[in-house]
């Protein structure tokens, strides 16, 4: 074949794939390229419809479509138009081009600082004996055998009258058994419960028991009447953080009862089984009223809960009208009332701690199932744990070995408590002979008869020293005559040895004296000396059935008293041994009755005692609230010299001597104020006009509207395990609405050094783990040596400030807001108050409140602690940098201040919970950590681009002690990009951008085709035309 002929097939060959290239080929590609940004524009059109889309700058959105386009023009001379000596290729023969790594991320660097510090490799050990505390602590009863929970008591309080409960607990309990069997995996189910009902309540008396060690005070579950702040709703009373038990669980009655209001929750026993793991195992809810949606890492709006498998619909519902969200163009949220209406049926099992009502959700999150951004109480308090993590790792999970495949139905038995039955065995050995104590112990148990044992009590005296003596049988309280005579028994006089086994036992004779029993019956044993054969009647004692509280005076008793009232369910306390102050008023003062009628209490006002000499004074106030004024009394005792007592009212009326009812021979003074004390400040001057002696006031007083609760003052002493610190909590509360912004302080006094004040908060720091809950808590870690540290609290209201408050917070999610068949249920909740009732002001009061004894064995030491976690680290995101915020940790816990602070940042959250040291270092070298309580920030510049609209940056905090100590890590802070600046904006539509863009590309790329098939038409006529003159010149 000639050359010429091969030449020519070879380029109509390539004139052929050139026609393919240039004509069909580039139209292709244009078209798909103008389809691709359309299909980008339809996406950007109905995704703005579902969640808030960052906007992005206009040069990108510009330059973005000529990238692309010059990209094809690239590929098009790279196929249609090969270099000299290249080859030819096709379609089919392009390689893929090669992928660059990802550029990293533009986040701060450490600044020439090395990562070098480990992570919590440092231990700390110290050995603090097991305490035994808290004059209201909430004795872990609850046994579990063989995979059953029993002896869980269910309280109904006095205030009730209703016998339906008792039908209406038991169904609840059944159906929670079901419940909580499947809901462990076949781990766990309720046994054995125990109903204790009121002695209010005419019961036949084959139908129920005598009740032993078990009170109102310390149930596990109360039937009470509502409160504001959580109106019908279940909730549970938790003092402590992740893991640890809760104080009870209240039900109202009409929960109980109200079919309609019991299913806005689900059933009953769903409800149950929800509130159980947050008493029995400390786990939180996963839902969140007061951020119900956030933006996850991705940049999507997300509805707080557990899972993120739970499907439903955002919607603004007022009454049973919805309408669709508005979102807020600078969080990127949800505004106004917009809330998340989950599915009814549901392909997600879990999970039981978000919302426990709908069909499906049989299951607790888990780590596969777990939202670990979800701004939740179970996230904060447990650290990003999943509640199943933490049932888990709980004691009754190392306490069963297999599931329980046999039946679960539980078991009921009815108690009754009945009127109090009391004796009092004092110790009147030797010991108690000497620095008046005899004298003193007269004057606190006076106050204990004549002023805080209930109306209708029964009361019996006994005396101990090697051998025991009744100095009175029981006696029925049944008016002033009635406890003057009481008082009157009282010992004189002490002498010999002490026997404290002698004088238990005689008390059980004396509390068999009403029906020959002593169960639910009650000894206050006081002790002085030390009795090294206290140990001989544990067993009677046990079997006794009786509740034994017990008063340790100084620092040499026996170490085992304490197991006796450990043992029974009883309170502890412990006393100087000076007995210079009124700790020993205090002690007998905070032994009211536990059967939950807290109207008929006494409460104490005032407490003070001193040492004060010659014409010197002893001046106070006491501020009397409006909750408060029946029966009240001021109580002045003394050692050797009448005092002048001067007291003036509210309006100016003054009270002395004269209306004192004065006992010289026993140095006591009482004023009984008639009617209903005024409101307002009481001013006491006490004048000491002879030798140095030891003076006290005590005032009391009572509620002043049956209807009415007082504010009352709960104590609460923990410990989270042998290397761990000491917490004291002291509730406040007006029956069941927290008193909030008062003035707290624990002053605990140990056998050796001065005594010691701490102020407590309700902050929701350090200890403190729920802001403005009504519960104050501090870290106590000043061990003054070995023995007891008695804790008394005192609990100050200013006027204009103090409050109760009764908005709700934490419960459980309502079933009643869900989506059926399409359509949302949207069943208002039924306000019981007004919302004006809600903040009430109190004004001013004044409380005072014995909080237990703290026992800290003699092996015990002093040692340092790490700082406490850092809990409200805040991250605000503003141009090119990053502020953060947060309370100061102390170098010890909550007290002090640490060495330095290790900040470090990530986009991915699991980075910074798992693998902290790897997340990126920020430099904050020249932050100096401050004392605790105190406000740090510190500004982060972000290199390079900074935080764009739509990113997520996290933050976290590790704190360092100069003794290499670390804390917990920190809340995780999150800065979002929305809300920022815009660079370079134009306010401009984005889908008229892209629309304009797509046009102007199809425009050019058909240009370029049109052009593309002229030139093409030019060359082939001159291929041709050259064709003509060969063949002619041939």
């Amino acid at each position: 074949m000639p050359y010429c002929l091969i030449r020519l097939g070879c380029q109509q060959e390539a004139d052929t794939q050139m026609q393919i290239c240039n004509g069909g080929f580039f139209f292709l590609v244009c078209f798909l390229l103008l389809g691709f940004q359309l299909l980008c524009l339809l996406l950007l059109g109905l995704l703005s419809q579902v969640i808030p889309l960052p906007v992005t700058p206009l040069p990108l959105i510009l330059f973005l479509p000529f990238i692309l386009f010059l990209t094809t023009l690239l590929f098009f001379f790279l196929v249609c138009f090969p270099q000299p000596n290249a080859p030819i290729l096709g379609v089919s023969q392009l390689a893929a081009p090669q992928l660059s790594p990802p550029p990293t991320s533009p986040f701060l660097k450490s600044a020439g600082r090395e990562d070098t510090s480990p992570l919590g490799t440092h231990q700390h050990r110290r050995s603090v004996a097991p305490l035994h505390g808290g004059s209201l602590l909430r004795c872990a009863r609850i046994k579990l055998v063989n995979n059953g929970y029993r002896d869980i008591i269910i309280a109904i309080n006095p205030g009730v009258f209703d016998e339906n409960l008792i039908e209406s607990i038991k169904e609840m309990v059944r159906e929670a058994s079901i419940y909580l069997h499947q809901a462990t995996k076949q781990q766990f189910y309720f046994s054995e419960v125990k109903i204790l009902l009121p002695f209010t309540w005419t019961i036949n008396s084959n139908l129920v028991q005598r009740l032993r060690t078990q009170t109102y005070a310390k149930a596990d579950v109360i039937i009470a009447e509502p409160s504001l702040k959580h109106g019908d709703t279940p909730y549970t009373r938790q003092y402590g953080g992740c893991g640890e038990k809760g104080r009870y669980i209240h039900f109202t009655p009409n929960f109980i009862l109200n079919d309609s209001l019991a299913s806005a929750h689900g059933t009953r026993g769903q409800m149950f089984v929800h509130e159980w793991a947050h008493l029995q195992w400390g786990v939180f809810d996963e839902h969140n009223d007061l951020v119900p949606f956030y933006i996850n890492s991705d940049g999507v709006v997300e509805a707080t809960r557990c899972s993120k498998k739970m499907k439903g619909k955002t919607a603004d519902c007022t009454g049973t009208s919805c309408t669709p969200c508005k979102i807020d163009a600078n969080t990127g949220l949800p505004n106004g009332n917009c809330k998340f209406f989950p599915e009814k049926d549901q392909s997600s099992s879990s999970s039981i701690m978000y919302v426990q009502g709908l069909p499906n959700v049989v299951e607790f999150c888990d780590n596969e199932t777990h939202n670990v951004e979800a701004p939740n109480m179970q996230n904060r308090v447990c650290n990003h744990r999943s509640t199943w993590d933490v049932i888990s790792k709980s004691d009754d999970f190392r306490n069963v070995s297999s599931p329980h495949t046999g039946s679960v139905k539980p078991t009921f038995t009815l108690l009754q408590a009945k009127h109090r039955v009391v004796c009092l065995v004092l110790d009147v050995s030797g010991s108690m002979g000497v620095e008046n104590r005899i004298n003193k112990l007269r004057q606190a148990a006076k106050i204990f008869l004549l002023q805080i044992i209930e109306e209708g009590s029964h009361v019996g005296i006994v005396t101990f020293h090697s051998t025991a003596s009744t100095a009175s049988q029981l006696k029925l309280i049944d008016g002033e005559n009635a406890r003057n005579e009481l008082a009157q028994l009282l010992p004189t006089s002490a002498r010999g040895d002490i026997n404290v086994c002698a004088g238990i036992l005689s008390g059980f004779e004396v509390l068999r004296g009403d029906d020959g029993a002593t169960n639910g019956d009650e000894i206050i044993l006081l002790v002085l000396g030390k009795d090294s054969g206290m140990r001989s009647c544990f067993a009677e004692v046990e079997q006794s059935g009786a509740i034994i509280h017990t008063i340790a005076i100084g620092p040499n008793v026996t170490e085992e008293l304490e197991q006796l009232s450990v043992t029974t369910g009883g309170l502890q306390f412990a006393v100087a041994g000076n007995l210079e102050t009124s700790e020993f008023i205090d002690a007998l003062s905070g032994l009211s009755s536990a059967n939950g009628d807290i109207n008929q209490h006494s409460v104490q006002l005032e407490s003070l005692g001193s040492r004060i000499g010659n014409d010197k004074w002893l001046n106070g106030t006491v501020l009397l609230d409006k909750s408060v004024g029946n029966n009240t009394f001021f109580t002045v005792t003394w050692e050797a010299q009448t005092p002048n007592v001067f007291v003036r009212d509210p309006s100016g009326k003054m009270y002395n001597n004269r209306d004192f009812v004065i006992d010289r021979m026993e140095h006591t003074a009482h004023l009984k104020i008639q009617g209903t004390a005024q409101t307002g400040t009481w001013i006491y001057c006490i004048l000491n006009p002879g030798i140095q002696q030891v003076v006290t006031i005590t005032v009391t007083s009572k509620a002043a509207d049956a209807k009415d609760p007082p504010i009352t003052v709960n104590a609460h002493i923990s410990r989270k395990g042998s290397a761990s610190p000491v917490i004291i909590y002291m509730e406040v509360t007006r029956g069941f609405l927290p008193v909030l912004d008062a003035k707290v302080t624990a002053i605990i006094e140990c056998p050796s050094g001065p005594p010691i004040e701490q102020e407590l908060h309700d902050d929701g720091l350090g200890a403190d783990v729920n802001r403005n809950d009504g519960v104050y808590s501090k870290y106590f870690l000043n061990f003054n040596g070995a023995g007891r540290c008695s804790v008394q609290v005192r609990v100050q209201g200013k006027e204009g400030s103090t409050r109760v408050e009764g908005k709700r917070r934490r419960h459980a999610l309502s079933r009643a807001k869900y989506r059926e068949n399409g359509g949302i249920q949207n069943l208002p909740e039924k306000l019981l108050f007004k919302e004006e009732d809600l903040v009430v002001q109190l004004g001013g009061f004044s409380r005072v409140k014995s909080g237990g004894v703290i026992l800290f064995p003699s092996e015990t030491h002093s040692d340092h602690f790490p700082p406490c976690k850092i809990t409200d680290l805040q991250a605000t995101a503003s141009e090119n940098k990053v502020e953060l915020e947060w309370t100061a940790p102390g170098g010890d816990y909550d007290q002090g201040k640490a060495s330095r602070y290790e900040v470090r940042m990530s986009e991915n959250l699991p980075q910074l919970l798992d693998h902290f040291s790897s997340a990126t270092l920020v430099d904050v070298v020249s932050l100096k950590p401050q004392p605790f309580g105190s406000r740090e920030a510190v500004t982060i510049a972000l290199e390079n681009t900074g935080l764009r609209k739509g990113r997520t940056l996290y933050f976290a905090v590790h704190t360092h002690d100069e003794n290499h100590l670390i804390s917990e890590i920190s809340n995780i802070a999150k800065a979002s990009g929305f809300g920022l600046p815009i660079e370079h904006s134009i306010d401009i539509n984005i889908s008229v951008i892209v629309s304009v863009v797509a046009i102007v590309v199809f425009i050019i790329c058909f240009i370029t085709l049109i052009t593309n098939c002229v030139l093409n038409h030019v060359h082939r006529k001159r291929i041709f035309a050259d064709e003509d003159s060969w063949t002619e010149r041939k």
